[in-house]
This record gives C-alpha cells, structure tokens and sequence, in this order.
C-alpha cells in the first residue's frame, strides 16, 4: 500500500513558505502506475524559514510522512520540472532522453526536507508544486527469484522457500525433493544441489521482504587417514562414489510376506509367483519355521507343510503367533544407462514383475572365473623359518605329475602352508594365519579338514611322497580359494543413532561345473 501527498498549491516569498496538502491513498501493484484522483477541500499550513539573504539555500519539507521511496519524486519550481535522481539528489533542466541534469538540490528521503541551492537566475520567490511523491516502506513485488545460497553443496530434501502474498498475506511454503525440484503451494522452481543456484516462481505476486529460504549445506572435514582406514586423497572431494554405472551388472529383489491364515498338514502355500530366488516360513517374531516341517518348491513358488506338521523351529522351541511365507524374487541385467535422476535402463526386460514401492536395485561385483588351486610347491632340507624364506631344496620330492593335490573350491582357502617332518614318515601341517592344523603320515592320504565347511582344504595322496625323508625336511606351498578380495568402505554421517541395531548382507552368486 501506498500513500500519495499532492500539493495543490505552496509559495516562497523572501522567508516565508505555505502550502497546501492534500492525502489521497492508492493500492500500488507494479512499478509502473497510473494515479487517478479528485482534489478535495484542504488545510493550508504555514512554515518559514528566515534567511540571511537571498543567496542562501532554499530549505522546506514537502511531506508530514515518511520515508518516501526513492526515485518518486517530481518537483514543479516556479513552473520548471525537478527530479529526483534516486540517490538524494534533485536534477534541474533533467533530460528524459539522456538521463542526465544539473543537480542543484538534495532531497532526505526519511524526513522529506528539500533544500535548493542558490544558482544563477534563481528568482527570488518561487511557487513549488509537488507533481509526484511516493510514501512508504518496501513496496517491491515479484513473482519469480534467482539467487544462490549462502553455502554449498546442499543436502538432497534441506532446501525450504517461503513468501507471502502481496495482496493477502497468505503464505507459500515450498520445498525441494532429492534431485532439488521445488514444489509446494502452487511454487514451482529448481535448486542445483551441487552448487546452490535456486530459480523459482510463485503462483501470485509476493513481497521481495517476506521472502526466506533454508537450506543445510555439506562441508567437508578432512580426516585422518589412520582412522578412515585409507588414504583419502583417493576418494572425492565430498567422500561419494557411484554405486551403479553404466556397463555394470544389477541385481533388482523384491521380497514378500504372506500371511498363512491356517496352517495345517499338507497345506500347500502359493507365493503367487515363480523362480523364487529364497524363501522360508517364520513367525511374527522373525523366528523361521524348522525346514523339515514344509517342502520348498523355488521352481514353482509353492511351500507344502509336512504331515505330521508340527509349528516349531530347528532346535524343536514352539513357534508364537502367526506364521508367515517369506519370498523373494530378484533377477540380474546389465545396465546401459546410469541417469543423473536415478533412471536405469537395462539391456533386456526382466523376467518377474518388480512392485515399483519396495524394489531394491544392488549393483554385483563381477568376479569372472574363479577356482581354486595349489601352487608354489617346493621343499628344503631344513625349516627356512618364515614363509617367505628360501634353502637348500630336497632329493626327495613329492610326485605332482602322477599324484597332483587334490582340491576343491568348497572346502579350500588363501594360506601358504607349512609341512614340517617328525620323522622319516610322520609330518605336521601348519598355515601361516591358523598355525598348527594338523598332524599326518605319509603312508596314508592326508586331509585335513576345514571346520567352517566340513570339507578338506586339501588332499595329498600317500603314493606320491615316495623315499627320502627325513626328520626336519620342510615342504612349502601355497593355496588359492574360489574368492575374490573386495575392499568394503562404510560411512556413517554424524548424528545421534536413530536405530538401535543396523545391519548389511553379502551374497556371493555364480555358476558351477
């Protein structure tokens, strides 16, 4: 809202100045105004100013209000046209054309005092009539802004905007979703995470002064390699990598629970889908239903319970509650596109039907072809001590050619092993990380077993030892197993815990013959 004072008529005469005033009120929406009004009946106020002599500045006030807005003020003088220039200054003989004048005055935009300096030509009284003058606070309007934040980068979901509007006060909110669109109330507009330029628009006028924004920015703290755990001039600047990229391998899984209302001897449970990639049965508490109550069918998507059927889990404990049908699906595709909006596209359509609310999409380390194998087999005459240390190799030697190592990718691991003879035919095995293993004989199969699957870690026939040994004699050798090596980096950003247990699952895939 402003207000508009016209002076319908103000003298000077030697000391003395008069003017009258009139108020009239407008309702101003845009910069560019054009102000209807009628004159109505008014007081006639009087002010002096005495002077030392005719020379001396003009001074008096040309509104009882204030402030008044910059640039509004257009000043009659005995009949000439004065401007206000924006900066306090007022501009005689002012071109529209060029923009410029003489400044030959001041004007104080907070108390509304004009001064006139004395100049040549100047008559000695003047009458001053107030042709425009614009009173009030910040009346600026908008309907769109660009700027940028004060800190970048921003995090996804931290960027709020808000403004009232200009012809009711009601306020906009607005917010910026993940990929920083920014939408709420009819605002529309775009935040660049990365480096905090925001452009939006409102759906009506605004006022510039109701407009607020916030934003949570990311800064970066450097860390101490010992305690990150590698070096991290190898990371990005902000700590993030890409997780799925073009050309990588994807795993899409879905999992489901359904409820089995009566479970019952030879009920069969139908998930309603085929290709199962794992399932089982559990109760409300998570506890799963002993395997040999109920056949899985992963094929066909069903789960037949037993007869006699029996609702308890492995250890023979009474399951509570109800029981529930856990499924899962997943299906594997090569990833073509990667988008900056989180976008995949596959290579080829996918077997299942994915639920677009609860879909997980991994990205799978492609390992190629793994095996495992026995290398580096060589034997001294004595203990070199270390596994890395070297002698004077054996005359007697196990026979490779005829009677190679036995080994699978099952029961095998990373060691570099150690057999050390007690005699001419009874040995010890040892590995570098698991020490003394066990104990053998060279007139029989030697198979020590790994107690994590049950199975050897390998197996030396008896036959290929031969003649020769003797107390002290030290064979060498290294295995390989079926893996790989992944470095896994976890980051946790600081904050109080908002789960009391947090957890991940490693699931290692592949064929084999």
């Amino acid at each position: 809202m402003a207000t508009i004072r016209m002076v319908t008529r103000s003298s000077l005469s030697g000391s003395a100045a008069s003017y009258r005033t009139t108020v009239e009120t407008e309702e101003i929406r845009s910069h560019d105004v054009d102000v209807g009004y009628q004159l109505a009946v008014g007081t006639e106020v009087t002010a002096q100013e005495l002077f030392a002599g005719t020379d001396q500045d003009w001074r008096f006030y040309i509104t009882e209000s204030s402030p008044i807005v910059p640039g509004s003020v257009v000043l009659s003088i005995d009949g000439e046209l004065w401007f206000d220039d924006g900066e306090g200054r007022l501009l005689r003989n002012y071109s529209t054309s060029t923009g410029t004048g003489t400044a030959l005055g001041t004007i104080s935009y907070t108390s509304g005092l004009v001064t006139i300096s004395s100049y040549s030509g100047r008559p000695v009284s003047a009458t001053v009539t107030p042709i425009s003058i614009l009173i009030g606070d910040d009346w600026s309007v908008t309907r769109g802004a660009t700027f940028r934040t004060a800190a970048a980068p921003l995090r996804p979901n931290g960027f709020t905007v808000r403004a009232n509007n200009f012809a009711t006060g009601e306020q906009y909110n607005g917010e910026a979703d993940n990929q920083g669109v920014v939408s709420g109330d009819g605002i529309t507009g775009e935040v660049t995470l990365k480096d905090g330029i925001v452009e939006i628009q409102f759906p009506v006028p605004v006022t510039a002064e109701s407009l607020y924004y916030n934003a949570v920015s990311f800064k970066q703290i450097p860390l101490d390699p010992a305690i990150l755990g590698l070096d991290p001039v190898r990371l990005p600047a902000d700590g993030r990598v890409p997780i799925l990229r073009d050309a990588d391998i994807l795993v899409l899984t879905h999992t489901q629970k359904d409820l089995i209302t009566s479970p019952a001897a030879d009920l069969v449970v139908n998930a309603g889908r085929d290709l199962l990639h794992d399932a089982w049965i559990e109760d409300d508490a998570g506890t799963r239903l002993d395997p040999a109550m109920y056949v899985l069918d992963k094929a066909a998507g069903t789960a037949t319970l037993a007869n006699p059927f029996t609702a308890q889990d492995a250890d023979s404990n009474a399951l509570s509650g109800d029981l529930h049908f856990v499924h899962r699906i997943d299906d594997m595709a090569l990833c073509t596109e990667a988008r900056i909006d989180g976008t995949l596209q596959l290579a080829q359509p996918l077997y299942h039907d994915f639920p677009a609310d609860d879909t997980w999409v991994a990205s799978a380390v492609y390992l190629g072809d793994l095996r495992a194998r026995v290398r580096n087999w060589v034997s001294y005459t004595v203990d070199p001590g270390d596994y890395d240390g070297t002698g004077q190799e054996t005359t007697a030697n196990y026979n490779l050619i005829a009677y190679p190592v036995a080994i699978d990718n099952r029961g095998c691991v990373p060691e570099r092993w150690k057999i050390k003879f007690t005699s001419t035919t009874a040995f010890e095995l040892y590995g570098e990380e698991r020490g003394l293993v066990a104990t053998g004989s060279t007139a029989v199969d030697f198979s020590p077993t790994n107690p994590q699957t049950g199975t050897p870690y390998f197996t030396i026939k008896s036959d290929g030892w031969g003649s020769g040994w003797s107390v002290g004699n030290t064979t060498r050798f290294d295995t390989d197993a079926a893996a790989a090596p992944l470095w896994m980096i976890r980051t946790v950003l600081p904050g109080q815990a908002t789960v009391d247990d947090d957890q991940l699952k490693i699931e290692l895939r592949g064929d084999h013959n």
